[in-house]
C-alpha cells in the first residue's frame, strides 16, 4: 500500500493547463515534492490528491476533502498541503493492515504493520522488525458455561479469560467451560499461558488444555499440556465424567517442548476429529490420527478446562486464555 507521505519545500506550478477531468498534471520542478505517493497538494481551491510520480508527471485524484474539480490554467501554482485529510490517513495508516505482499517499503521509523499472516510487523527506519506477538481474538467468559466448578473462578482480564483452579482435590477433577460446538467442518483454535505447578500423581493426564464433551452422557476428551517429575507434554484422555477417567485411558504422552503461549487446534469434519498442536500458532502437527467423531462419544460441546487434582507446594493452577477462534 502507499502511505500517506510528506516533504518540505514542494513548490512548484503546472507546467500546462489541465481540464476539471484530467487525472494526470505536469509541473515545472518535482524539486521538493515527495518522490511517490500518496500526498496532497493545492492547486488554486481544489485539492487534489497525488497517488504516483513519475519525474515531472503526477497521478491524481480530484476533489478531495470537499472541494470541487476545476479547470487550471498553466503556470498556476502547485503547492504541497498539510491537511486534515492527510493527517487523517496517518492516523490511520500508523497502524496499517493487510497481506504481508501488501506492506509498503520501511523508512518511516515507528510505524506497525499488522499482515494478516499474524505477526507484528515494526518500521525500524531502514528495515521491518517482527514482532513476537501473535494476534489473537480473546474469549469472553460470558460465552461459556461451567461444568463441575467446585471453587474454581473464572475472569475476563487484560484481554484474557482467567481460569484458577485451587489446588485441594483429592483426585483428578476436570473443571471445564464449554460451550455448544459449532457447526460441521469446523477448527477452532485456542492459545494459552499458563501457571502450571507440578501435578502430584503417579500417572498423566492433561492439566490444563481443551475439551470435548457430550452433554448427554458427561463424557470428556481433555488434550492438553502436563507435567510431573518430567518437562511438559501433551496428553488425551477420555473421561467418563469429569472425574473419572474411562476404563484406565490414561493417554497417551506427546513431547512438547515449554513455549510461551501454548497453541492447539481441534476441530471436526463431520467423519472425523483432528487435534493439532503448534509452537508459533500457524505451523501445526498432529498429535493423533483423526478419529471418528463419534469415537468414546459424540461431543456436542466444546471448551477449555483445568484439572483441580493437588500441585506441589498447593499452588493453585491459573491458566489464562488469550485466543479463542472458531472456524
Amino acid at each position: 500500500m502507499a502511505y500517506e507521505r510528506f516533504a518540505n519545500g514542494g513548490l512548484s506550478s503546472l507546467a500546462a493547463g489541465i481540464s476539471d477531468s484530467a487525472l494526470a498534471l505536469t509541473v515545472k520542478s518535482a524539486t521538493g515534492f515527495p518522490g511517490g505517493g500518496n500526498f496532497r497538494i493545492l492547486v488554486e481551491s481544489e485539492i487534489m490528491l497525488v497517488t504516483a510520480v513519475a519525474g515531472r508527471v503526477f497521478t491524481i485524484s480530484r476533489a478531495q476533502e470537499g472541494t470541487s474539480a476545476a479547470a487550471h490554467d498553466a503556470d498556476v501554482a502547485v503547492n504541497h498541503v498539510l491537511t486534515a485529510g492527510a493527517l487523517a490517513q496517518r492516523e490511520i495508516e500508523q497502524f496499517a493492515t493487510g497481506a504481508l505482499a501488501d506492506r509498503d517499503a520501511a523508512g518511516q521509523a515507528g510505524r506497525l504493520y499488522l499482515p494478516t499472516e499474524g505477526y507484528v510487523h515494526q518500521d525500524n527506519g531502514s528495515l521491518w522488525d517482527m514482532l513476537s506477538l501473535s494476534k489473537v481474538t480473546p474469549p469472553a467468559s460470558g460465552d461459556f458455561t461451567w461444568v463441575n466448578q467446585g471453587t474454581a473462578t473464572v475472569a475476563d482480564t487484560k484481554g484474557m479469560m482467567v481460569l484458577t483452579t485451587p489446588s485441594h482435590a483429592s483426585a483428578d477433577s476436570m473443571r471445564c467451560l464449554v460451550k455448544s460446538a459449532p457447526a460441521t467442518p469446523y477448527k477452532i483454535i485456542v492459545g494459552f499461558l499458563a501457571q502450571n505447578p507440578i501435578y502430584l500423581n503417579s500417572y498423566y493426564v492433561p492439566q490444563f488444555g481443551v475439551c470435548w464433551r457430550e452433554s448427554s452422557s458427561g463424557k470428556l476428551l481433555t488434550y492438553g499440556w502436563g507435567s510431573n517429575n518430567y518437562p511438559y507434554y501433551f496428553f488425551y484422555s477420555q473421561w467418563t465424567n469429569e472425574t473419572t477417567l474411562s476404563a484406565g485411558q490414561f493417554g497417551n504422552g506427546f513431547g512438547a517442548p515449554p513455549q510461551a503461549p501454548y497453541w492447539i487446534r481441534f476441530g471436526d469434519d463431520g467423519t472425523y476429529r483432528t487435534v493439532e498442536i503448534s509452537s508459533d500458532g500457524f505451523n501445526w502437527v498432529p498429535v493423533q490420527p483423526p478419529q471418528a467423531r463419534t469415537a468414546f462419544c459424540t461431543p456436542n460441546q466444546v471448551g477449555v478446562f483445568a484439572n483441580n487434582w493437588k500441585t506441589s507446594y498447593g499452588i493453585q493452577r491459573v491458566v489464562s486464555v488469550l485466543h479463542w477462534r472458531e472456524m
